[in-house]
């Protein structure tokens, strides 16, 4: 009998993943797996629990709970994970950028089921500043964003996304001096936000790179110069659609590596979570293969 455990994240998906973790643990008992569960209490257990379970010998460790959960957790994977010890996620958040990378979406019985078969595949991840992140990076606006909304607990849904970039236009625009250095030269010049991506989207539908590829063994950086404040509101849309690539102004390129200079702080997140504030220069490259995922 193949043994899972499972991390649940309560507060995910303001809640969802309490809620369901009952019947997410039944689900995976009734395929036949020996399944342990525990959950969260503080900002670093996951990557904690990941650690100790794989260190027990789990065979797969399962996340019920959205990208920032699982990034906690691809923490604890990575440089622990012997072969054949996987890693999956349950959706239960708000964005599941990475269940949908992996073509689960949103629906959890189906990543129960897809776990429940022990297939499993490679796919990339990547590390900045030696935190490790399973879908992408972002630096400028849009973790500017993530800072303001964190900040509107009582406001839900997409409210919370309109009243965070209101409130950033107004109080924390910004578009700094930057130095990037990739694969393919150097680009300079003043920005408005940039992201590294594994995964073709993020914010839960953020079309942010429609080209990106999870197991290339490359990540895709996307640059938006300098905009104006209405220039933001018009790129948002775009962003959306996936039809920002090849607008003026915005750059699209492949690499392995790249580093980010800048005089001025930038918010910096991974998978969504804020992991700093006020950085400077960022170090980031992709670690082909670097998870087995459950597939």
């Amino acid at each position: 009998m193949r043994r899972i455990h499972l991390i649940v994240n309560p507060r995910a998906g303001r809640g969802a993943a309490q809620r369901l973790a009952p019947a997410v643990l039944a689900r995976l008992c009734g395929c036949g797996l020996a399944c342990e569960a525990r959950a969260t209490r503080a900002p670093g257990d996951a990557s904690r629990l990941t650690s100790e379970a794989l260190r027990a010998g789990a065979e797969c460790v399962a996340v019920l709970g959205g990208d920032g959960t699982l990034n906690e957790a691809v923490n604890g994977y990575i440089g622990v994970a012997r072969d054949g010890q996987a890693l999956a996620v349950i959706p239960a958040g708000t964005g599941n950028d990475f269940a949908k990378m992996l073509g689960a979406g949103g629906d959890w019985r189906a990543a129960c089921e897809r776990i429940a078969t022990g297939a499993s595949r490679r796919v990339d991840a990547g590390r900045c500043n030696g935190r490790y992140f399973a879908n992408g990076i972002g630096a400028g606006f849009d973790a500017q964003v993530a800072l303001e909304a964190n900040t509107l607990g009582w406001l839900r849904g997409n409210a919370v996304y309109g009243a965070a970039v209101a409130k950033t236009l107004l109080l924390r625009y910004a578009t700094p001096h930057a130095r990037i250095t990739h694969d393919g030269g150097v680009h300079e010049g003043r920005i408005t936000m940039l992201a590294a991506a594994n995964g073709r989207t993020y914010g839960g539908a953020f079309r942010i790179a429609p080209g990106a590829d999870v197991a290339d063994g490359l990540l895709e950086l996307m640059v938006a110069e300098r905009l104006s404040r209405a220039g933001i509101i018009g790129f948002i849309p775009h962003v959306l659609r996936g039809t920002h690539v090849g607008r003026r102004g915005v750059m699209l390129v492949r690499t392995r590596r790249l580093t980010v200079e800048t005089e001025q702080p930038l918010p910096v997140h991974a998978d969504g979570e804020i992991i700093d504030r006020a950085a400077t220069r960022l170090d980031i490259e992709v670690l082909p293969g670097a998870l087995l995922v459950a597939d």
